[in-house]
């Protein structure tokens, strides 16, 4: 049985005609019959079967069934169902239809068969291993974080790979490949297949379909022509495939494993401050089997909104896992907490930037680190950190994260909210230049704040405003004019520019 657009496609498609009339959305095909002007014309119509036959010979007939006619050369406007104008072989174009029919059984049977293996309990493998039986080409079930799940054939390699820790991910050259391509976008924004093409894959058309659990994307297939062209009835049936491997996933341990939990007290211990013993907490690691480093980072993970929609909390946890190689993490008061430890003062060094933004963006969270400390009984402070940026989720954010250091001015002036009035700590110098600049039409104070968002070089201020070095000297003269302002008191210019991270915020706020 196939879908009577779908015959109607093939028939344009393969004859590069078109056919006038109501298409009858939904309806669905699985016989053919050829009406002949000298063989009776059945009293009624089967619904599901498509009747075929000349225009000029069943014009005059009162056929009320799913008909196409064939040269139908003239237009009044009273023609009914389905007609060609052109003179179509007869014979060729039954054939034609044979073909769709027999794709759609083909295919519906294999996703019977498929149906079956999901019911059987047999696993992703199976269900892989059984859709490339009709879609011939490899398979590869990938997650949020670019890992591999699974492949069809099993154990199935190519230059999209790299092989770490005896499990594959995508490599980041593919990843780039993707994200030019828009094709993360159509992951996480729609559950219909795109085909497209890499500059690097001459010849080949990978096609991706994503798979959702609760209207969050968890995964995607990819799929490359690499054995066979893509036919236009794999985009539909591999849409039925991640349907089912959707059911799958949600039952399988890798969604259900309580990752979570075997870190879940020891990192609540330390963000409570219930341990006092570093000797202590070090024996707590081992017994863990974490291996720990010189520096440490508190990073927290949140959702962007409230959703009753989310995954299991052990898949965000295993995801992050494969991201952050060296690190502990749990659930700690609605946020994921994780623990990051490294050999060297960056926290990204072995951490690949790209995969980490797109996982945020496919599963619409948000993400903060704190600065970087030594002390592992230090956890609780640096915790404060990233629970107050994840509690505002504004500040100086890239690629949906906050760095503390790039917000601490922010933590300070809303903790002294209720005891200071944020806009007196502005030094009445800048307020006395912002009035003039008003009043006078000068440039004073974007002048300021370019010298110091330039760290007080004053070629690269000049270059920066595109003006000469001698104006902007100038401008700095007519400043000290106007007020206190020596280029020699330090204390004095660190007050100047707190007081623009004071405006910022009020601005801000």
């Amino acid at each position: 049985m196939a879908a009577l657009e779908s015959i109607i496609k093939r028939i344009e498609d393969t004859f590069q005609v078109h056919i006038h009339g109501n298409t009858l959305e939904n309806r669905r095909i699985e016989t053919l019959q050829y009406l002949l002007p000298s063989c009776e014309i059945p009293s009624v119509f089967q619904p599901e079967t498509l009747y075929i036959g000349n225009y000029t010979d069943l014009y005059e007939e009162s056929l009320d069934g799913c008909i196409l006619l064939l040269n139908c050369r003239t237009n009044s406007g009273n023609e009914k169902g389905l007609y060609i104008y052109q003179s179509l072989d007869p014979l060729l174009l039954c054939n034609c239809i044979q073909e769709e029919l027999f794709q759609s059984h083909k295919g519906n049977l294999k996703k019977e068969e498929m149906f079956q293996v999901l019911q059987a309990g047999y696993g992703v493998q199976s269900l892989l291993d059984t859709a490339r039986t009709l879609l011939e080409n490899p398979i590869t079930l990938c997650t949020t974080s670019f890992s591999v799940l699974a492949t069809s054939p099993k154990h199935h390699t190519d230059d999209r790979f790299d092989l770490y820790n005896n499990k594959l991910y995508l490599r980041k050259s593919f990843i780039q490949n993707m994200k030019e391509k828009k094709v993360l976008h159509h992951i996480f924004a729609s559950s219909s297949p795109i085909i497209t093409g890499f500059e690097d894959s001459d010849g080949v058309e990978y096609l991706f379909c994503s798979i959702h659990i609760k209207h969050a994307a968890v995964g995607y297939l990819c799929l490359n022509s690499s054995y066979r062209p893509f036919q236009k009835e794999d985009s539909s049936f591999v849409m039925e495939l991640a349907k089912m491997l959707s059911i799958e996933m949600q039952k399988d341990d890798f969604y259900n494993e309580k990752s979570g939990l075997k870190y879940e007290y020891f990192l609540t211990d330390l963000i409570e401050q219930n341990l006092t013993s570093l000797d202590f907490a070090t024996k707590r690691l081992a017994q863990l089997g974490q291996t720990f480093y010189r520096y440490f980072w508190v990073l927290g993970f949140t959702f962007n909104g409230f959703s009753n929609n989310h995954m299991n909390p052990n898949y965000y946890i295993d995801q992050l896992l494969g991201i952050f190689k060296h690190s502990m993490v749990s659930f700690y008061k609605g946020n994921l907490i994780l623990l990051l430890t490294s050999k060297n003062s960056d926290p990204y060094e072995k951490v690949d930037r790209q995969k980490l933004f797109h996982f945020l963006q496919l599963n619409q969270m948000y993400g903060a680190i704190s600065f970087r400390y030594e002390n592992l009984l230090d956890t609780h402070r640096y915790y404060q950190q990233v629970s107050f940026l994840l509690k505002g989720k504004q500040g100086n954010m890239k690629d949906r994260f906050l760095a503390y250091e790039d917000n601490y001015f922010h933590h300070l002036l809303r903790s002294s909210h209720n005891t200071i009035d944020t806009g007196t700590l502005i030094h009445p110098d800048i307020l006395f230049l912002s009035q003039y600049d008003q009043d006078n039409h000068t440039e004073y104070i974007s002048t300021l704040k370019a010298y110091f968002k330039n760290n007080r070089n004053a070629l690269c201020t000049s270059k920066y405003l595109h003006i000469h070095k001698s104006t902007f000297f100038y401008r700095l003269g007519k400043i000290s004019d106007l007020t206190d302002f020596d280029l020699e008191d330090a204390k004095l210019l660190f007050s100047y520019e707190f007081s623009f991270y004071v405006m910022d915020y009020l601005k801000a706020e």
